[in-house]
């Protein structure tokens, strides 16, 4: 070492590089008076919203007049869970009301309210799998996981009773309980079907109170109906058999359908027909009660993946599709053959488990697998 080193290491003088902060895309390093670049901070998203100068430098810039709204466990169309709402938005009143969607035109629907959050509460769902309405103005939801039946009110949203699990009197808990369906007729009894590992059907009172339950002899059961003639048909995934049953228990037919299906994914029936859809096939069978295929339902770009299907009480057959969101097709009462209106939803659902339907209204209430069930009113 030099002298000359030697009095600059004693001094403390010595050579130092600049003190640069690493930079990337979204942090610049800014020039100040002392040469020395340092590192703008960050800009959360809640000061975003006040922060004229970012909104400047992107190509979309909403209105001043924003307002944040908070959620309701029963929650009108007007709130979501993060929803910005400008006061007067003149782009949203001259938005079309009709979207392109996978080669159709569909009218765009907005849910009316939804009800339900993940959890083991009385207004939240582990895995709400079906909905059914009941005629008294009910709704009662399938929670799965939970292995019971909750009952709300259908217009208010209030929670009001559940069963199923070491609640109900003279049966034995459910175990996995899957599908719902109401038996027509004004009384109101349930029969809820029950998936692996014990699949076999019980039968409720609309209060809960257990009447009966048989089907053992099930193996793989995925959707059901009960008709007007209180028969209670079954749908098998994976063997495709055909079950139909007296509310009472006995076993009335037994089909093979496996010629005919590859997956089923629901049922219902007008007491003379039984329509089945079929998600690999695209398409909806109709059946005779002795299990001949008497047509099929099918059109390119509307009726793509079929999940769920409903009749309602003009006898009119509606599709539920899953394809890219929520697509909502109806068709004519006479076997089916005249579109009457194709609908998809504003937002993208998560998969849409279940549906049920109040017949004269066209309300629908989609058991969504978000831990909540969607109303929406359909265009008379």
């Amino acid at each position: 070492m030099n002298i000359s080193s030697l009095q600059n290491f004693l001094t403390g003088s010595t050579r130092k590089r600049p003190a640069f902060i690493n930079t990337d895309k979204e942090n610049l390093p800014l020039t100040v008076d002392s040469e020395i670049p340092t590192k703008q901070s960050r800009i959360a998203l809640g000061s975003a919203l006040i922060d004229n100068n970012l909104f400047n430098s992107i190509p979309y810039s909403p209105p001043e007049d924003f307002i944040i709204k908070a959620v309701d466990p029963w929650s009108p169309i007007e709130s979501d869970q993060i929803h910005l709402t400008p006061a007067h938005d003149r782009r949203a009143s001259n938005r079309s009301e009709t979207r392109y969607k996978n080669g159709s035109f569909r009218q765009v629907l907005k849910w009316v309210r939804s009800l339900g959050q993940y959890g083991d509460g009385n207004n939240a769902f582990r895995e709400p799998n079906s909905v059914a309405w009941l005629e008294c103005g009910k709704l009662a939801v399938v929670d799965t996981n939970a292995h019971c039946i909750k009952v709300f009110d259908s217009e208010t949203g209030h929670f009001e009773y559940s069963f199923g699990r070491g609640r109900t009197i003279g049966c034995q808990n459910l175990l996995y309980p899957y599908r719902i369906a109401v038996v027509p007729g004004g009384d109101d009894q349930l029969v809820v079907i029950q998936r692996h590992p014990r699949p076999q059907i019980h039968v409720f009172s609309a209060k809960g109170e257990f009447i009966r339950r048989f089907g053992q002899h099930l193996e793989k059961p995925r959707a059901l109906t009960v008709d007007q003639s209180r028969r209670i048909i079954v749908i098998e995934s994976q063997l495709q058999k055909l079950h139909i049953f007296s509310l009472e228990g006995k076993i009335l037919s037994l089909f093979n359908l496996s010629e005919q299906l590859q997956f089923p994914t629901s049922i219902c029936s007008n007491n003379h027909e039984i329509f089945i859809s079929d998600n690999h096939l695209h398409s909806i069978k109709v059946f005779s009660y002795n299990g001949q295929l008497l047509r099929e339902i099918k059109e390119a770009n509307y009726i793509t993946y079929p999940t769920n299907i409903k009749l309602n009480s003009l006898g009119q057959l509606i599709t539920i599709d899953n394809h890219q969101g929520l697509n909502i097709t109806v068709y004519d009462d006479y076997q089916q053959k005249k579109r009457l209106g194709a609908y998809t939803a504003r937002i993208c659902h998560s998969q849409i488990l279940d549906v049920a339907i109040q017949p004269k209204q066209n309300i629908l209430h989609l058991a969504s697998k978000d831990y909540r069930v969607y109303t929406y009113q359909l265009p008379s």
